[in-house]
């Protein structure tokens, strides 16, 4: 069975979406266990209506102790870690495990705006959801007005999903996308669960699997499957008007447990890690401009494609797909 973890403080909005999307979408049997911290806009009990098990709290626990928590009470031999303001794609949960059992994973998370199979195709589709507004627009929004940010952006949302698993189900690289992490009981027993006082536990889990791989060799690193892609709102949470949380443990930067050297060792794109030349540094400072020029005329448009037939903006992702999806990456045996 799969457990579906999720946290929330409030978003009722996206707490709505995100249910649907799981109740029409999520194959096999699972279970939704909710962390509520402290919400007061009926939340909770909006997932307790719609059978979901809720464990209440009054305060606002951190995103790795949330989902600890979880993870504790869960039934499941499967943890799925999840955002709230994440809209699933058709059959998801099945497509991701299916490709984990075949590569013989241990931690695996599906497509999403923040890691597509190439660097330029990121950029694309991060550019085109940032003209409709991001977490800037989407937070404490109702679900209605949310559906319709996923129609824009896609268009048909389950033929653009189709489109994904098309183009990419056997694409397999290194990487995590945070907001949908599943994971094997057995891992997250072997690594003793999420280190709570990390705030950037998808970086954390990461490295943390990918040192146990190189070192005593029992679990693999995190990958990126292509069989299946997630919508992510991307900083709802950020922009929303949280309680501060209220954990008593320590609160560590990713880079108080792990130094840059070794952040680099372990990290899928170390890349990230070299240190910039000054033409660089130029070149970035100059385009920024530019692009934000380019990113405000998107935005005039980007709302007009609620007009334009849902299957059309399907074939241009399409396109998109063939002329910046080519991955330098590997492809499932």
């Amino acid at each position: 069975m799969l457990s579906i973890i999720v946290a929330v403080h409030n978003q009722l909005g996206h707490n709505q979406l995100f249910l649907e999307g799981i109740k029409a979408y999520t194959t096999g049997s699972y279970e939704v266990i909710v962390i509520d911290n402290h919400s007061s806009d009926g939340s909770a009990d909006f997932f307790e209506a719609e059978g979901c098990r809720v464990i209440r709290n009054d305060r606002n626990l951190c995103y790795p102790e949330s989902m600890n928590l979880g993870s504790r009470a869960a039934r499941g031999d499967m943890l799925c870690h999840i955002n709230n303001d994440l809209y699933v794609a058709p059959g998801w949960n099945g497509r991701l495990t299916k490709a984990m059992d075949r590569l013989e994973l241990d931690v695996a998370s599906p497509l999403g705006l923040e890691m597509m199979p190439t660097p330029a195709l990121t950029d694309w589709m991060q550019g085109r959801w940032a003209a409709i507004g991001q977490g800037r627009l989407s937070s404490g929004k109702p679900a209605d007005r949310l559906r319709t940010m996923v129609r824009v952006m896609y268009g048909d949302w389950e033929g653009y999903c189709e489109e994904v698993h098309r183009a990419f189900s056997d694409t397999v690289f290194e990487g995590i996308v945070g907001s949908c992490v599943m994971i094997r009981r057995s891992a997250y027993e072997k690594i003793g669960g999420l280190d709570e006082r990390v705030q950037a536990a998808d970086w954390d889990l990461y490295y943390t699997l990918r040192k146990r791989e190189l070192t005593t060799g029992d679990l693999r690193r995190c990958m990126v499957l292509g069989a299946t892609f997630v919508h992510h709102f991307i900083r709802a949470t950020v922009k929303s008007k949280r309680e501060p949380f209220a954990c008593t443990h320590e609160r560590w930067s990713i880079d108080q447990k792990w130094d840059r050297r070794e952040q680099a060792d372990l990290w899928c794109k170390p890349e990230d890690f070299a240190r910039s030349g000054l033409g660089e540094s130029v070149g970035r400072r100059l385009g920024k401009p530019l692009k934000k020029l380019a990113l405000e005329l998107d935005r005039l448009s980007a709302w007009r494609r609620l007009w334009v037939p849902p299957q059309r903006v399907v074939e241009q992702y399409r396109r998109q797909f063939a002329a910046l999806g080519s991955p330098a990456a590997s492809r499932l045996p």
